[in-house]
């Protein structure tokens, strides 16, 4: 912003002839500029009109601005007298940018009155051109008849969540509505004390949204928001408390802060008063995703997603490698959501699939996720890689949707040295008997038999200890193979390592319920650790991530194994109870209902163990 400045012409020298070119030149240059100003002075001048804010109180002061845009003076204007209403002129201002100079009038408004106030339109001539400024209406409100009543409001939230009641893991807006008098003055940093269920609960990073103003209760509020993504972990009823702490500026009174010599600094700003204001409770109550409906296939993944992959190479020859990749994104429950993916069958071997690239953020509310998956063909009878489907709920639709991917066309060919190669089976397939070792018909024996053997008598005497040490020694190079197999196994296999560590993690937990229930027998503190020893035993046995696990995957991964009804039902009332006690409100359970509940989950775990998930 450059203030408007007037400068001295320069003066051209003509007194020496060899400044005659001189002369021309700067002859010239003026006569551009008059074109130049011709010009701009022949454009329509572009005026506009703003008075902010347009809601007040009586005692309060409004500011319009009057900017004409691309020239690089203005007149002096003055409006007309308005009953009620005084305009007063404050200043003018110059602007150069890259958009061209425009000058800004600004008046202070002060209205003497209550009602509703007309400024305009109006018809202002300027550089032979009629220019037309808009009307605009202010609003102008009484005070308050009760003044205590006005005092005790002067700072308080709100707290604004959806209109109708989320599912678990559905992300919706949390919006926190901070409202101040228009005289009251608040410092930019407003702090959140808490007020959110500490487990069961996640809750984003808070934007500022744009002030806006508010008429409440007759009365006109500076209102600040400031809005997150949240989402339940489990279905329910919450208490929400939320609780803020903002400074109130006091500009009558000044900071008394030292400078470096340690004589107070006169030119520190005003202080702020810190203050804490809590919203009035409100109960958010989160829905179940329904039974009615639920594809076969469903994981868990609530939200709108779209499901892609990709299957390279599509020629290739028996027991190469092909790499699918699969890639999901939406909004929703990212984080914890799975793909689907390929299992062994008579054609192929497929291994487990990893996760590649993006890790969305637990808390995040949109984004993708990549796997990638290795499948080895078996047999050159495989013509394509079958169709994967990948399901959701759609909480906006209130229903479950299926989108999938494929089939995949494959050119597999037999492998280049045909019948005469020597093959091995993949270990567990069904396709030549399993395990089975077919050797070829190209072996050589290096070394042919001897002729005669010759009679080793010296060491008769020590036969059969020389037949101990022999016999002894393949069982164990034996061990020593399988001992070092199993550690470097467990050492790069993740899943294996984490499927043994699965048992350990449970009794664990269970010995810490245990614990628990000798000492308080509450009932939160004997469901934590059995719900702590469900996650890690299902976490490490399915090889997924921490916020992956949750009771919709489990159920589902147990019906597939066929536990069973009695226990699918045990399980699920465990899970209802669990959610229920530990992130709504505490149901009364005895010592011996405790000791019931212990019993059955260690019971439960150990007949998961005994069954293929």
């Amino acid at each position: 912003m450059i203030p408007f400045r007037k400068y001295p012409n320069g003066r051209l020298e003509t007194r020496r002839p060899r400044f005659a070119s001189l002369a021309f030149f700067a002859r010239g240059i003026f006569a551009w500029a008059f074109v130049f100003a011709f010009v701009l002075a022949a454009r329509a001048t572009d005026v506009t009109f703003d008075v902010q804010p347009r809601l007040l109180n009586l005692g309060e002061t409004a500011q319009a601005t009057l900017v004409f845009h691309g020239v690089r003076s203005a007149p002096n204007v003055e409006f007309p007298q308005i009953p009620g209403l005084q305009i007063t002129g404050t200043g003018q201002q110059m602007q150069f940018g890259t958009g061209g100079s425009r000058v800004s009038l600004t008046y202070n408004l002060f209205p003497q009155k209550p009602g509703t106030h007309v400024i305009g339109p109006y018809e202002l001539e300027y550089n032979g051109e009629k220019i037309q400024i808009p009307q605009v209406t202010l609003e102008v409100r009484a005070p308050a008849g009760n003044a205590g009543a006005a005092t005790n409001e002067m700072i308080f939230a709100r707290i604004s969540l959806p209109d109708k009641p989320p599912y678990i893991h559905q992300v919706f807006d949390l919006v926190l509505n901070l409202y101040s008098l228009p005289g009251v003055e608040l410092a930019r940093d407003v702090n959140l004390l808490g007020g959110f269920p500490e487990s069961g609960f996640a809750v984003g990073n808070f934007e500022e949204l744009q002030t806006v103003r508010e008429e409440v209760d007759g009365q006109f509020y500076n209102l600040r928001r400031f809005r997150a993504k949240a989402r339940a972990l489990t279905a329910g009823t919450f208490d929400l408390r939320p609780a803020l702490r903002v400074g109130v500026v006091d500009p009558n009174q000044r900071q008394q802060r030292r400078d470096p010599f340690g004589f107070f600094d006169p030119f520190a700003g005003p202080s702020a008063t810190p203050v804490s204001v809590a919203a009035p409770p409100a109960k958010l109550t989160v829905l179940s995703i329904p039974e009615e409906g639920r594809p076969a296939d469903f994981a868990g993944a609530v939200g709108q997603f779209e499901f892609a992959m990709d299957v390279r190479p599509r020629d290739l020859k028996v027991g190469e490698p092909i790499t699918v990749t699969c890639r999901l994104r939406g909004a929703g429950n990212i984080a914890s959501a799975l793909p689907p993916a390929y299992r062994d069958a008579e054609a192929f071997k497929a291994y487990d699939a990893r996760q590649v690239g993006d890790v969305p953020d637990p808390a995040a509310g949109d984004g993708a996720k990549t796997f990638e998956q290795v499948v080895i063909p078996r047999t050159d009878a495989l013509k394509e890689l079958p169709a994967l489907r990948f399901s959701y709920f759609d909480p906006a639709a209130a229903q479950y949707r299926t989108v999938s991917a494929g089939p995949f066309p494959l050119t597999v060919h037999p492998s280049e040295n045909g019948g005469s190669a020597l093959l091995l089976q993949v270990p567990g397939g069904v396709a030549t008997g399993g395990g089975s070792l077919v050797l070829g018909s190209d072996i050589v024996y290096l070394k042919p038999a001897p002729a005669h053997w010759r009679n080793g008598g010296g060491l008769a005497a020590h036969a059969p200890l020389v037949i101990g040490l022999h016999a002894a020694a393949p069982f164990a190079l034996a061990g020593l193979f399988f001992a070092t197999r199993r550690r470097n196994r467990l050492a790069t296999d993740i899943a294996l390592a984490r499927r043994q560590k699965a048992p350990r993690s449970a009794r664990a937990n269970l010995r810490k319920a245990e614990a628990a229930l000798k000492e308080s027998a509450a009932p939160a503190a004997v469901f934590a650790p059995l719900a702590a020893a469900v996650a890690d035993y299902f976490g490490h046995r399915l090889n997924l991530p921490p916020g992956a696990v949750d009771a919709p995957l489990i159920l589902d991964k147990l019906r597939a194994a066929q536990i069973g009804e009695a226990a699918q039902a045990k399980w699920q009332a465990f899970f209802a109870l669990s959610e229920q006690i530990r992130f709504a409100s505490s149901s009364a359970l005895s010592r011996d209902e405790l000791e019931t509940w212990l019993a059955d989950v260690a019971a439960l775990l150990r007949k998961a163990e005994r069954v293929k998930l």
